[in-house]
């Protein structure tokens, strides 16, 4: 079977509620897109319900769209997740959103666009052209968490990268593969060790303005679990200190 053009991540977590017309909002993007494409949700050991709703939201999608379902027996993290989907995607470009869909669909064109400009890697950001930031819609509490996240992964990782927490990103096939077969971290702080994988790969990374608004029954919380992606940050930095251009070079498969 040939390839996809392009592979949609979408880890789901207890999504039963908003999962079934999730899904048939991004079916009805990637049908008027004009190219192949596939839809992977990933339940990441959800309740018997959320688990449910996940498998039975691919069923809303158009028949000319491919679909799979992974299903984690315990929850292990949105990294664990976006991981697992990313490893299994076929398509020539592999991309991934949040089931709440906090960032639209119909804001991957620009991401695609980069890639097709020669980009590896192409990371939605909410900052955007006018200056203007829509993390600030957040309440204070997080918007006062998010700057100390930012803060420290600069300072470790990722000098003068303001936004790594973006939850729209794509990728060339042959880049998901090395970078998601050398992640290690399950939890949210994935997305920075990513972009410190590339940079450490000397991918080609490109960020572009996308949508962005704060979304009812995220399943974040500020608390010591939380608290515990500081540690993460640092601990990004000495597991994959080892980790160069030639890391993984050559041994990846092309897309049939």
């Amino acid at each position: 079977m040939a390839s996809p053009h392009l592979s949609l991540v979408v880890p789901a977590y207890n999504e039963q509620s908003r999962i079934a017309s999730s899904i048939e909002r991004i079916g009805a993007y990637l049908a008027g897109a004009g190219y192949s494409s596939e839809v992977i949700v990933v339940d990441d050991g959800s309740a018997p319900a959320g688990r449910a709703a996940a498998q039975t939201s691919l069923d809303g999608l158009p028949s000319g769209i491919e679909r799979s379902f992974i299903q984690h027996p315990v929850n292990r993290g949105k990294g664990a997740a976006v991981r697992s989907g990313c490893l299994a995607a076929r398509g020539e470009y592999v991309a991934f959103i949040d089931a709440d869909l906090a960032s639209p669909p119909e804001d991957l064109p620009a991401l695609l666009a980069a890639l097709d400009g020669g980009a590896d890697v192409a990371i939605g950001v909410r900052n955007q052209g006018d200056g203007s930031d829509m993390r600030n819609q957040r309440r204070l509490a997080r918007r006062l968490a998010g700057k100390l996240f930012a803060f420290v992964m600069q300072t470790l990782l990722l000098p003068g990268i303001g936004d790594s927490q973006c939850p729209l990103k794509a990728f060339s096939r042959r880049s998901a593969q090395r970078l998601f077969r050398l992640q290690l971290v399950d939890t949210w702080a994935f997305d920075a060790e990513l972009l410190f994988l590339a940079s450490r790969l000397g991918l080609r990374v490109e960020y572009t303005p996308v949508r962005w608004q704060a979304m009812e029954g995220s399943h974040l919380r500020l608390n010591l679990k939380s608290a515990m992606e500081l540690w993460n940050l640092c601990r990004i930095r000495w597991v994959h200190r080892g980790v160069s251009s030639s890391t993984l070079s050559g041994e990846l498969p092309e897309p049939a």
